[in-house]
């Protein structure tokens, strides 16, 4: 298969979108946009030295200095595979030489004490030991080490003296304090939060510790019990520090919810349908502030007032409807439906996720808002799997029960079919990464009720990628998928919802599948991109159709989640816009 033919009139489509003021790529975030650029530093040597150094920071690299400037790390992952690769540097008496050069690391580093902290890698990428360096030291120090391989470490917070370390599995917790001290590696030592599953931040130079399991807080600098308790049905999920204010970040009635505990119990602020939003403080006044957006909301900055709602401006393009689908248990499941004004039935594109806890939600997206613009409804599926009701909403659909995912979200588009305002024979459905595995599942059980498949690295043989220990982060996933090398039910309920094993078992040309356009990346560390070749060769082979067009797959550089340039990124996201509005007749 020619991963590179592409239909001329989409070509041409896409063209004709790339100069739409409305569909610009940004290059406002990080160093991204394609070329290196300088960066001057001024560094102290041993002897109070003054040592003026410039470098040429590349993209996808960034910088870190040491609180005390005796020493700067460059961090990036230049190919996309998430093998971050860190380089110290420090002042000597007479110049700024290298005095470390590892990967892979995780991608955040931090100044702590009169050093760096970061977190190292095994092979499989499993984050797994802390280390700190500073200018005085010949090499890293071990700060802590996580053994089992079933767990994650990582940096949860960061002052000028104190850090906070967690290892985390599918339903626990542990954390460690780090004190930065003078002239020493820091000190570390286990904190007893006597909760399976806790969050831990540094507020106010104390801890603040949240029972994540009971929404409950536990402690909180400066207060003394009992503390606050939030409004019946809010779920916090993580702690913020936020200037001297803290906030405990969790969902309400399926949203995004802010809760400002010192300010008291019902003291909620909720993000739009679908969107998030990030606290902040004014500068000037202390004031708490939020950062909102949404797929009808440009990013905005809004003034928290206590006992009064959030009032983001919509862009107008659409209507948030909230419905919902009964699962084959009798669930509830959440549909976000973005409608744009109009009488006639609208196509549709349909998104899901479902894994990890994560909820289907997010930012202002000029994609979407064009789609919108163009009269196409958008719709999110909230199907279990994802974080959108809390640890329990995740649950339901993590190991053998993940199939619950894929019930949930044929059950949801079935609603969109039957929707008044829904055209039912032009949907769409999308998801990437893990999402893809119950995007296509629903597709290949119900291949009549959409008009296209679009799928961005897509998790599509999960039987033969979780068999692997070896194989990038299998070991953490298993308590999400299940293990289906040591157990034979993970291994038939797998087997059950695998797009790969489910399109593999279909007669050749006998299946009334919708086009499909599926992108994968050539360094991609989670998903195999031979599998995503060989998926979009069996789906072809299973289709009715035998056009040339009727699957497209585009084999890219980069990663899964980086390491290509802006402009070549929002390339191939125009041809599949592109393809997706030809597809839906709009």
């Amino acid at each position: 298969m020619d991963k590179r033919i592409i239909n001329p009139k989409i070509a041409e489509l896409a063209g004709s979108l790339s100069t739409l003021d409305q569909l610009r790529p940004s290059h406002q975030e990080s160093n991204d946009g394609g070329e290196a650029h300088p960066v001057t530093l001024h560094l102290r040597g041993p002897g109070r030295e003054h040592h003026e150094t410039t470098i040429q920071l590349q993209p996808h690299e960034r910088l870190v200095q040491t609180h005390n400037r005796t020493a700067y790390a460059v961090i990036g992952d230049t190919h996309g595979n998430e093998r971050y690769r860190i380089r110290i540097y420090s002042a000597t008496s007479e110049s700024v030489a290298m005095i470390h050069d590892e990967a892979p690391i995780t991608p955040r580093v931090h100044a702590f004490g009169n050093g760096l902290l970061w977190i190292r890698r095994d092979a499989k990428l499993r984050p797994h030991q802390a280390l700190w360096l500073s200018a005085a030291e010949e090499s890293p120090s071990l700060v802590l080490e996580e053994p089992d391989r079933t767990r994650r470490l990582v940096v949860r917070a960061v002052s000028d003296s104190m850090a906070i370390l967690v290892s985390r599995s599918a339903k626990s917790s542990t954390h460690w304090e780090l004190s930065a001290r003078p002239s020493a590696i820091p000190a570390c030592r286990k904190l007893e939060t006597n909760v399976e599953d806790a969050d831990v931040v540094v507020s106010r130079g104390s801890l603040a510790v949240l029972d994540r399991t009971r929404s409950k807080l536990i402690h909180l600098p400066g207060k003394k019990a009992p503390y606050a308790a939030p409004s019946p049905g809010f779920l916090g999920q993580r702690l913020q520090s936020v200037g001297d204010t803290l906030v405990v970040v969790g969902r309400n009635n399926g949203r995004m919810s802010i809760w400002a505990p010192d300010l008291g119990a019902t003291v909620l602020w909720n993000a739009p349908h679908a969107g998030i939003m990030l606290p902040s403080t004014n500068t000037d006044n202390g004031r708490l502030s939020f950062l909102v957006s949404s797929p009808i909301h440009r990013p905005q900055a809004i003034f928290a007032s206590v006992g009064e709602e959030l009032q983001p401006t919509s862009t107008g393009r659409a209507d948030a409807h909230a419905l919902s689908a009964e699962g084959e248990d009798g669930i509830r499941i959440p549909v976000t439906l973005f409608l744009p004004p109009g009488a006639e039935p609208r196509p549709v594109v349909v998104h899901v996720y479902g894994a990890y806890g994560i909820s289907l939600e997010g930012p202002y997206d000029p994609f979407t808002d064009h789609l919108l613009s163009r009269g196409i409804a958008v719709a999110y599926c909230h199907v279990r799997g994802g974080g959108e009701y809390g640890p329990s909403w995740h649950h339901q659909a993590i190991g053998r029960r993940h199939h619950r995912s894929v019930e949930d979200l044929l059950v949801s588009i079935d609603l969109l079919r039957r929707h008044p305002q829904i055209d039912a024979k032009r949907i769409a459905l999308t998801a990437a990464s893990a999402g893809g595995l119950i995007a296509a599942t629903a597709c290949l059980n119900e291949p009549s009720w959409l008009r296209a498949l679009y799928l961005v690295n897509p998790f599509l043989d999960p039987v033969a990628a979780l068999r692997n220990p070896d194989a990038n982060l299998t070991t953490t996933d298993w308590a999400e998928f299940g293990n289906p090398g040591n157990n034979s039910g993970d291994r038939l309920m797998l087997e059950h919802i695998s797009p790969m094993e489910i399109v593999g078992g279909l007669p050749p040309h006998g299946s009334p599948l919708p086009r499909a356009w599926i992108r994968g990346a050539i360094n991609d560390s989670r998903v195999d991109t031979g599998s995503i070749e060989k998926f979009s060769h069996l789906y072809r082979k299973a289709s009715l159709s035998v056009e040339s067009m009727h699957v497209v797959c585009r084999i890219s550089t980069g990663g899964h989640v980086g390491g290509v340039s802006i402009n070549r990124a929002h390339n191939e996201s125009l041809l599949a816009h592109a393809w997706l509005i030809e597809e839906l007749g709009a």
